[in-house]
């Protein structure tokens, strides 16, 4: 079984719970694909981010290239 990352967001809200990790759905095969994704579409998809969540969201605070297992893992860390 390959392993497959995905751009994802740590993002915060004015809502509850305030802190969590979001993901685009576009599957990358390698780690390094999916970080130069993010530099060159960073900009792009902050845009994206905030048209989807309006004025509940406070930031993104990073971008990272992760499995759909981390991504899940992290947020159950922080409470989901």
């Amino acid at each position: 079984m390959s392993v497959v990352f995905f751009v994802t967001a740590l993002i915060v809200l004015d809502v509850q719970p305030s802190l969590g990790w979001i993901q685009y759905t576009y599957p990358y095969d390698n780690k390094e694909l999916c970080q130069k994704y993010i530099r060159h579409q960073k900009d792009s998809m902050l845009l994206s981010i905030g048209k989807h969540f309006g004025n509940k969201l406070v930031s993104v605070e990073t971008f990272e290239c992760m499995t759909r297992e981390e991504a899940v893992k992290r947020n159950t860390e922080l409470g989901h």
